[in-house]
C-alpha cells in the first residue's frame, strides 16, 4: 500500500496538499515522531470504510475474525516503522533494514529501492 498509495503524485493542487499531509510531511521531517502514521482523524474514517469493504466482500461469519486481524496487521506494521525510525538497533540484518528505509527517505520518496 505504501508503495502505490502513498507515493501516487496527484495532479491537482488539492490532491498535492492532501498528499502532502497525509504522507510527505513524513518524508520532509522523517524524524519527528509525531508524523510517523496518520493522524486520527484520517485513520479512524479510514479504518471504518475498510470495516464496511471487508463487510460487503466476506461472509458474514468471516469480518470479526478478519477485521481484528487486518488492524493488527497494521499496528504491526506502525509499530515496525516507529522502531526502523528510532532505534538504535544492534543486529546487521536490523541495521540494513533501518538503513535501506532511511535510503527510501533521502534519495527520493519516488525512487524503487528494492531493486
Amino acid at each position: 500500500m505504501h508503495r502505490f498509495v502513498f507515493h501516487y503524485v496527484p495532479k491537482n493542487k488539492i490532491g498535492l496538499r492532501l498528499h502532502f499531509i497525509f504522507h510527505g510531511v513524513h518524508h520532509d521531517y522523517p524524524s519527528d515522531a509525531k508524523r510517523l502514521v496518520l493522524p486520527p482523524s484520517v485513520s479512524i474514517p479510514l479504518a471504518t470504510a475498510f470495516y464496511f469493504l471487508f463487510d460487503a466482500i466476506l461472509p458474514a461469519n468471516y469480518i470479526f475474525g478478519f477485521f481484528p486481524g487486518f488492524i493488527l496487521g497494521y499496528l504491526f506494521y506502525d509499530i515496525s516503522h516507529y522502531a526502523i525510525h528510532h532505534f538504535n538497533f544492534k543486529g546487521n540484518i536490523w541495521k540494513k533494514i533501518k538503513q535501506h528505509h532511511m535510503l527510501h527517505h533521502y534519495r527520493g520518496a519516488r525512487k524503487r529501492l528494492w531493486r
